[in-house]
């Protein structure tokens, strides 16, 4: 009898279940419907594109924007996932999956600060603005501040030995402030918000802002339907220190500001991951980057597209970029693992169905790559040069693109040098340095 009982709940149960998860898909699809026919009246309104509003304005000659490589710096002994400057520009923070954060000096290249992580699986770094902390983190889910230390010697750090620097020495440290536990999958972008707080995106389709001061969350930001793949905050003007932008799975890409109690502007971004989002300089407009291979410029006052950036496009319409000198084929080409799609970074425990974000290297999905390059144009990175004129894009299968905002046109190409995927690109507060970051564990910067 007892056992009639339990399987009677279980069906039941089951039955629940399956009815809930049809009305949250069936709410879904009516949202979906709606905010499209708010976009179709959105483009009613829309009578013109920047490309065209632009069309007397001086052409920028292609390849006349490539940059001069200034410093290679190397010392990482596994891919690096991203780096970030400081905000006097003078210094390069980088962290890659061999475990370690380093603070690099720009200028001489040479490292000033290495940290040991608590969790080698790390997707994302950030620096405080008053340089004083630092942030990381990836597949353990939480993210974890550390404590700068004062830099009381020209060389805090091993020199380089054959090319390499080692791993281990009294010279690493580890000096942590806080861990922030309560996302329940990865996080794949943390940014500093001031020198009090940071906010985090994860693959739990949630933001969270998280007050350094007390040591605990202040908030949470659940509007995504899907993983959470990046987030910006705004230039430091008077709103920076409010407002943010998140990029997600579901294709939306939502405008936060924490004195809200929800998003303040919503964008239908694309049918495809929204895996970059970058701030225009003057705080009023963004560029999302999606796994379609499109750049799209949205403008926050008239709350519409402005511009569209397409390289297969430019490809099929007969411009011709050059290739990257050196690829590693069969890491490129056959094999990739992607740190931006949730599918692929994480495997669900088959008994409980939780996100599993300790799991080994070879637990994690790797596909095989067999497409073209106009089939594969997913974006990996954005970000804008100090005027706004240049727009900056890492693509996975064709290094780094320079466009040209108004002209809608390809102008140059960054990272010929890196030897596989460049996976972020970074310009510094100064609009002076550029900085590239790849799969082949250097970090590299240019001089615009």
């Amino acid at each position: 009898m007892t056992g009639f009982v339990s399987e009677q709940v279980v069906q039941e149960t089951s039955q629940n279940t399956s009815s809930v998860i049809k009305q949250i898909e069936k709410e879904r699809n009516q949202g979906k419907v709606l905010y499209n026919e708010v976009l179709h009246l959105k483009q009613r309104t829309q009578d013109t594109k920047i490309q065209y509003v632009s069309q007397n304005v001086t052409t920028i000659p292609r390849n006349s924007c490539n940059l001069k490589l200034y410093n290679t710096l190397k010392g990482h002994q596994n891919k690096v996932a991203k780096v970030c400057w400081s905000k006097d520009s003078t210094k390069v923070l980088s962290a890659s999956q061999d475990g370690f954060m380093i603070v690099w000096d720009a200028v001489t290249g040479m490292k000033k600060h290495a940290i040991q992580l608590e969790n080698p699986w790390v997707l994302t770094c950030s620096y405080s603005a008053n340089e004083k902390l630092l942030a990381s983190g990836g597949l353990d889910n939480n993210c974890t501040i550390y404590k700068v230390k004062a830099d009381t010697s020209n060389y805090p750090v091993a020199e380089e030995m054959n090319g390499r620097y080692p791993m281990q020495g009294i010279n690493f440290y580890q000096s942590i402030q806080s861990i922030f536990k309560g996302h329940t999958a990865y996080i794949s972008e943390c940014e500093f918000i001031g020198n009090d707080s940071i906010v985090t995106g994860s693959g739990d389709m949630t933001c969270a802002l998280w007050d350094l001061t007390k040591g605990s969350k202040s908030r949470d930001f659940i509007e995504h339907s899907g993983d959470v793949l990046c987030l910006t905050t705004f230039p430091q003007n008077i709103l920076s220190n409010n407002l943010f932008i998140s990029g997600s799975s579901d294709g939306y890409a939502k405008i936060w500001d924490l004195r809200s109690p929800g998003s303040i502007q919503s964008f239908a971004v694309s049918n495809s991951d929204v895996t970059s989002v970058k701030v225009f300089p003057d705080g009023n407009a963004f560029a999302t980057g999606s796994d379609d291979g499109v750049i799209r410029l949205f403008d926050l006052r008239s709350d519409c597209e402005l511009g569209f950036y397409s390289l297969s496009q430019e490809l099929k319409n007969g411009q011709s970029l050059p290739e990257l000198a050196v690829q590693d084929e069969s890491e490129s080409r056959s094999h990739k693992l992607f740190h931006q799609k949730s599918p692929l970074l994480h495997r669900r425990n088959n008994s409980s169905g939780n996100w599993n974000g300790n799991a080994s290297y070879d637990q994690y999905s790797i596909i095989s790559n067999t497409n073209s390059v106009l089939e594969n144009q997913g974006i990996f990175s954005l970000d804008f040069g100090k005027s706004g004129r240049f727009l900056y894009s890492c693509y996975s299968e064709y290094g780094c693109v320079v466009w040209d905002i108004l002209k809608g046109e390809t102008v140059g190409t960054i990272g010929s040098e890196h030897g596989n995927k460049i996976s972020r690109v970074a310009v510094s507060s100064d609009g002076i340095g550029l900085a590239t970051c790849s799969w082949d564990s250097t970090i590299k910067i240019w001089s615009v």
